[in-house]
């Protein structure tokens, strides 16, 4: 089997993705690497990882021209909707500055469509192994897997405990759904241990906090403890040899030293502004007709990609706020990891506008659900735990639980007031034994395992060492289907 391993700045990743190839490799595998840039590649130490090939794309970059014709044949796929992710990602850190015009954008997706074939074509890919989607890089490659008939494995946490996911194409992800079905038609049956597990699960749903929710870190906004480390010496000596790297041929990470001071401001006003945002916060009112709204981490790949054309959430708010029915508040909750990430200026709107209170991040948001008439969101956790609470979820973005009974899409915001009073006005439909089947069609799209990609070297071989056991168990890694495409 011949593996394209994508490699990217992701702090700590490399150590949990390197160890996964070296397992592959000593079944037999070749393992080859494309790494968005020269930075990773040194700091992901690539080229004494065994690879079969380290294929750099900032180096690829920096000398091509439009290919207009590869722009033409992968037309059917939405080659401007994947550049989204790294985009926001851009805005947020500003890591292109003003160098990313008009032509740098149609370079850009040809040189990833080109930089993939060739790949392809020189190793042969048969499997592309990374995370789930999650930003541009990957999201080409996943774009030349489905042309050329390959499979693209993308490990994820998932909202149970103790459980990751593999997907593929992250916008035709049916797994759930179809277990669902499957379950519910009598096609397929789940084991008793399988029952107690999520008989359990629900029961406690109001104490459980996923995984992922638990290993970010990204709550805390102390500064000395993140960055006052002897380690961070030779993070900075190492940023210090990019110093004249170009802002653009390493479009994912861009000029390292300009990005990550631009990282470390951002902590810094964050930490500055913390004290004026908890004074803005509110608190909920009893007896209070509300719907909960909970913000979204940016840039994220469950916004960017998942929720696209949903990313400035002052504007998703206000719209709610101005189409509520009469009576009904909006409660918007802010992210437990992005709470003063945000300018002043937003929060300052936010608590202009009529309808709505503004409550903090450390607010307790199974309370707040039970409470409210609903949730309303773009792909938050927070919608899948109303639904197993049995509140009616307005739903924007694409997510695993849309298909989910009580779920009302937003497919038209501008009909907002109608589709939430024609929501609220309706009976909740679903029994526990519908939220039972629905849980146990998750239970089956994931496997066991928790997935935390942020471990040391030593930890994260082992951790790669039981992913690998666990996907060759589930038959993942022989005679797979080629991936489904959204396209």
């Amino acid at each position: 089997m011949n593996i394209l391993l994508l490699s990217n700045s992701a702090p700590k990743y490399f150590h949990f993705f390197n160890a996964l190839a070296a397992r592959f490799r000593n079944d037999g595998a070749t393992v080859a690497v494309a790494v968005d840039s020269a930075f990773s590649r040194k700091e992901n130490g690539l080229d004494s990882a065994g690879f079969a090939a380290v294929y750099d794309f900032s180096s690829f970059f920096a000398n091509h021209k439009v290919d207009f014709d590869i722009l033409e044949r992968y037309s059917g796929y939405n080659l401007n909707s994947a550049l989204l992710s790294d985009f926001e990602r851009a805005q947020t850190y500003g890591i292109w500055g003003n160098s990313a015009d008009l032509d740098f954008f149609d370079r850009l997706k040809s040189a990833l469509l080109t930089f993939f074939e060739r790949i392809f074509e020189q190793h042969g890919t048969e499997l592309v192994l990374y995370e789930n989607v999650s930003n541009t890089f990957a999201h080409f490659a996943l774009f030349v897997a489905q042309e050329r008939r390959a499979v693209y494995i993308g490990l994820g946490a998932s909202r149970l405990p103790g459980r990751f996911s593999v997907s593929g194409d992250p916008l035709a992800d049916d797994s759930v759904e179809r277990n669902f079905a499957a379950i519910r038609g009598g096609y397929k049956t789940v084991e008793p241990d399988v029952h107690r597990w999520v008989k359990d699960y629900i029961a406690n749903i109001e104490t459980i906090v996923p995984d992922y929710m638990k290993i970010n870190g990204l709550e805390r906004i102390a500064l000395i403890k993140r960055y006052f480390r002897r380690d961070r010496l030779a993070r900075i000596r190492a940023l210090l040899r990019h110093v004249s790297d170009s802002r653009i041929n390493s479009f994912q990470i861009g000029n390292p030293l300009r990005t990550h001071t631009s990282l470390f401001l951002r902590n810094v006003r964050r930490r500055l502004k913390a004290g004026t945002v908890r004074g803005m916060y509110q608190k909920a009112v009893a007896g209070e007709r509300f719907l909960l709204y909970p913000m979204h981490f940016h840039p994220e790949a469950s916004t960017s990609i998942l929720a696209g054309a949903y990313l400035d959430e002052y504007e998703v708010i206000r719209n709610i706020a101005f189409s509520l029915p009469e009576g009904t508040r909006l409660y918007v909750k802010d992210h437990i990891s992005a709470w003063a990430y945000p300018t002043l200026d937003f929060y300052r709107r936010i608590r202009s506008l009529p309808n709505v209170r503004l409550l903090g991040p450390h607010e307790p948001t199974k309370e707040l659900i039970k409470s409210s008439v609903g949730v309303i969101t773009l792909t938050s956790t927070v919608g899948y735990e109303a639904l197993l609470l049995k509140k009616r979820v307005f739903l924007y973005g694409r997510v695993f639980y849309e298909f989910h009974k009580g779920v009302v899409p937003i497919a038209n915001p501008a009909n907002l007031r109608r589709i939430i009073s024609g929501g609220l006005a309706s009976p909740i439909g679903w029994d526990d034994q519908y939220n039972h089947d629905f849980v146990c069609a998750y239970w089956l799209s994931t496997l066991p395992g928790t997935l935390n990609l942020m471990l040391d070297r030593v930890p994260a071989v082992q951790a790669a060492e039981h992913i690998y056991r666990e996907l060759l168990k589930a038959g993942l890694l022989h005679g797979l289907a080629a991936i489904k495409s959204a396209a």
